[in-house]
């Protein structure tokens, strides 16, 4: 028995480990919190700054219709085709815009297109006009 004594105080008392793993834990919960905040601030203002860069078709449309150079007689029957209906609302204003831009079809599809008739300037201005006041 007194072997087994002696065996006994060659044990050594139990010896503390150092354990990390809480701080270890906690810092990488916070880093992960701090990258997926990150990521979702650059998202979301990434979102923010393409609505402000997207302009409003109706806006578009008044700043070119306002700009027409009846000079350059294609660009500006192309113009007012492409942007008017934007900005048209009612039946009356529809039907009297389709009039108009059949009157202009002449001057689309042809390689030399003569100037517009003082008439057809006339009938542009005038939709043009209404449409800026009312839209």
């Amino acid at each position: 028995m007194n072997d087994t004594l002696q065996q006994l105080r060659d044990i050594k008392p139990p010896v503390e480990v150092p354990d990390d793993s809480l701080v270890l834990f906690l810092s990488l919960t916070l880093l992960l919190i701090f990258v997926a905040g990150a990521i979702w601030l650059l998202l979301s203002g990434r979102k923010r700054i393409k609505r402000r860069r997207r302009p409003d078709p109706k806006e578009i449309a008044r700043k070119k219709l306002r700009a027409i150079d009846f000079k350059n007689t294609k660009d500006a029957v192309y113009t007012f085709g492409e942007y008017l209906p934007l900005l048209i609302e009612d039946e009356d204003m529809m039907e009297r815009f389709e009039k108009v831009r059949k009157d202009l079809e002449r001057y689309k599809y042809r390689k030399d297109v003569p100037p517009l008739d003082e008439y057809d300037i006339k009938n542009m201005r005038k939709l043009i006009k209404k449409a800026l006041r009312d839209g």
